[in-house]
């Protein structure tokens, strides 16, 4: 139940925000705002993320430390968002389209770093590693979904699909309340548990993150489209673009399938990171649409290792008492990276012909660059990750 209530909640965000890109260019015009500012509106919402990811990671952990428990708080937060996300459909003009998408923006936050310290204080039955796969496994499955959602909504109204979107988050996060309130007292135990000391320099970690989130950003985004055209027709994108996603959900939840003991988190990330750079670099010059297919998945799937590693190794740095800070920073460092994105397109920077003839190996170095960061970060930490994290299963 734990693991369903997960995934649903964040199977239901990432509908939400893929029915929110799509109908965004129709809201915006319906409210009188022309095309040309969507991606000002998209970059709005992720400096929003940035902000709220950080401060409600840290609210969070106040929150759980003050109260126990954190589901009736997110639950009022999700409500708010669902409210201001179904009213969307209706923007009548260009201040309430802006305002209700910065409180849905700023409302929904409380389901990304918040969830992962309701894994980590309340839902110790269960591998914390596994259930952030879960939780991340929604978002995989529902990415996967998209481009044939957004096929099959073309030409509806937003209005009933926002409406069932809202209501489906509600009644998972309802769920997930449900979940925390019976899952009984867990013990609050003291920082750094069975270590000489905690885990330093997560500045490496967290710079890391950026790097493959900027990495994953421009391939998924930038790259994939002009990389199966060289193979397929436009109207052939929506069969082959969910390759990656499928990876991604195949390969989420493998750091709770390897033992911590032999395989801790931050080993799994280092060596994801550096498979997935040569997978990206090979992506580049991919010779056929099934070499093209194949990498694409492999390199969906060693996505899915490196964000659930990631979330799990934030979680593990910041036990106990930072894990809200701590995951709150990784979700906002991804927001970040989706921000350098969209200013890169919008302001016409990828199209320039000496950044787009290296546009197709950025995911690559940067995801090398991120495996040198991370091998430091490990190297730094091996004496205190030699020993069971208290985070951990073992």
């Amino acid at each position: 139940m734990q693991a369903l209530a997960l995934f649903s909640v964040q199977f239901m965000l990432a509908v939400t925000w893929t029915l929110y890109v799509a109908f965004l260019p129709a809201l915006a015009a319906q409210a009188g705002l022309p095309a040309a500012k969507v991606a000002w509106i998209l970059l709005m919402d992720q400096a929003i993320f940035v902000l709220m990811d950080c401060a409600l990671g840290i609210a969070a952990d106040r929150v759980a430390d003050a109260m126990r428990r954190l589901g009736g708080w997110v639950l009022a937060a999700t409500v708010v968002s669902a409210v201001a996300f179904a009213c969307l459909a209706k923007s009548a003009s260009p201040p309430m389209l802006l305002a209700l998408t910065a409180c849905w923006a700023a409302t929904s936050s409380a389901l990304r770093a918040p969830p992962m310290v309701i894994i980590a204080r309340r839902l110790r039955t269960s591998a914390p590693a596994f259930l952030v796969g879960c939780s991340l496994l929604g978002v995989g499955l529902a990415s996967a979904l998209a481009p044939m959602l957004t096929v099959w909504m073309r030409g509806l109204a937003p209005a009933l699909p926002f409406l069932a979107a809202s209501l489906g988050l509600v009644a998972a996060v309802f769920a997930l309340q449900w979940v925390e309130r019976h899952a009984g007292p867990r013990p609050v135990a003291t920082p750094n548990t069975g270590r000489a000391g905690g885990i330093v320099m997560v500045w490496l970690l967290l710079a890391a993150v950026f790097l493959l989130a900027l990495g994953f950003q421009v391939h998924s985004t930038v790259n994939a489209a002009p990389a199966y055209l060289k193979f397929v027709k436009q109207a052939d994108l929506v069969r082959v673009m969910p390759a990656f996603w499928i990876g991604f959900a195949l390969g989420v939840l493998l750091p709770a399938w390897l033992p911590r003991g032999r395989f801790p988190i931050q080993f799994v990330l280092m060596a994801a990171t550096v498979l997935g750079s040569l997978v990206l670099a090979g992506i580049a010059m991919a010779p056929s649409l099934g070499w093209l297919l194949a990498a694409q998945c492999v390199a969906g799937g060693l996505w899915g290792v490196v964000f659930s590693a990631a979330a799990s190794a934030a979680i593990d740095a910041g036990h106990v008492g930072r894990e809200g800070k701590l995951t709150g920073l990784v979700f906002a460092l991804a927001a970040l990276a989706a921000s350098v994105r969209i200013a890169m397109v919008a302001s016409g920077t990828a199209r320039l012909p000496a950044v787009a003839a290296w546009l197709p190996w950025l995911p690559a170095a940067a995801w090398g660059v991120a495996a040198v960061l991370l091998v430091l970060f490990v190297i730094r930490n091996l004496p205190l990750l030699a020993v069971s994290p208290a985070s951990g299963d073992a």
